[in-house]
């Protein structure tokens, strides 16, 4: 893993948990390191692209003790030109750790009266004082409790502005297997998806957040240079969520084909609907848009919004994937004027 400046604003961070190391034996690492390396992966596929690290571990990992006198070298060493681990090492070292845990910025915004502790001891601890102050999940080892659960209690102790100390409990997301994270996934991405304030960031977290979405004909000049409020980005960015769901679920063989009610199924609020005969005879080259293939197709099915914007889509159903062609005002219609 490569380290980033410490000064880089991190949107999106994991926080790795150094607290839940070291391993009892070099024997329990093996079992554990696979998954770890592989939840870092699927972490970073949904939009976690960098793991904060204490300034106390070595930001390239080679250091890290993993079990009294066994280190992360010993372990790559070791595993490094095995064919099962040899994809995964090279693909987990392209992550990018930051560190130290806390930048001027949170100086600035006094993070010296912000203290953590586990809800059972009174031991301030940096990772989780970074988890909560980042509002991120906690990344760790299964090697006791309380890293072996999820949620961990966490017991925040801050100074307000009048001087008193106040005391709140908080539950930190902890990523200690693959099946937690599975469990965690959905309401990962949907927090990951608030944070996004403007067309142009969704657009590039567009990979991470809607892995089964395809944005092509003029909806990403539209997302790069959004013109609308935030609050209705929100809006078309549940409505992308709702589309995602449905092309995973029908490339899991769970629904069988698109059908406007399946996405109403889904939780779309928004109404959905396909264009009239007259709308596709006179106006359809108005709403023709070129797949990433060069493809021209008919982009006739569209979700309506308020104040008569619409998103226009096309539903490949054998590759199972939902191309995003136009998000704006109403395309011209028979009432038109010419």
């Amino acid at each position: 893993m490569g380290p980033s400046a410490g000064e880089t604003a991190v949107s999106h961070p994991l926080v790795f948990n150094h607290h839940s190391l070291p391993f009892s034996s070099a024997e329990c690492v093996d079992s554990n390191i696979v998954n770890f390396l592989k939840i870092c992966l699927r972490a970073q596929r949904i939009g976690f692209s960098v793991i904060l690290v204490d300034e106390s571990i070595d930001c390239t990992w080679f250091r890290l003790e993993l079990a009294q006198g066994y280190f992360w070298k010993d372990w790559y060493d070791q595993h490094v030109n095995d064919p099962q681990c040899r994809d995964i090492i090279r693909a987990f070292r392209s992550i990018a750790t930051q560190q130290p845990f806390f930048t001027d910025k949170d100086t600035e915004e006094h993070i010296e009266l912000f203290d953590v502790c586990l809800s059972n001891t009174q031991e301030s601890l940096s990772a989780l004082r970074a988890a909560a102050w980042n509002e991120s999940p906690l990344l760790s080892f299964p090697t006791r409790p309380p890293w072996t659960v999820s949620p961990v209690t966490a017991i925040i102790e801050q100074l307000s502005e009048s001087g008193e100390l106040v005391s709140s409990t908080k539950e930190l997301c902890n990523l200690h297997s693959l099946e937690q994270f599975e469990k965690e996934k959905a309401e990962l991405q949907e927090k990951l998806s608030k944070r996004i304030n403007s067309g142009k960031e969704l657009l590039e977290q567009a990979k991470q957040l809607y892995p089964r979405l395809c944005f092509c004909g003029k909806s990403e000049e539209q997302l790069r240079n959004w013109l609308y409020s935030i609050n209705f980005l929100q809006q078309v960015k549940d409505a992308l969520a709702i589309f995602n769901t449905f092309a995973e679920c029908c490339d899991d063989g769970k629904i069988a084909g698109y059908s406007h009610d399946t996405l109403r199924q889904l939780g779309l609020q928004h109404e959905v609907s396909s264009e009239s005969s007259t709308v596709r005879e006179k106006f359809r080259q108005t709403r023709e848009f070129y797949l990433p293939s060069g493809e021209k197709m008919f982009f006739g099915d569209h979700v309506k919004f308020k104040q008569g914007i619409r998103m226009h889509f096309f539903v490949d159903q054998n590759k199972h994937v939902v191309f995003i062609g136009y998000i704006g005002k109403h395309l011209p219609t028979k009432s038109d004027p010419k």
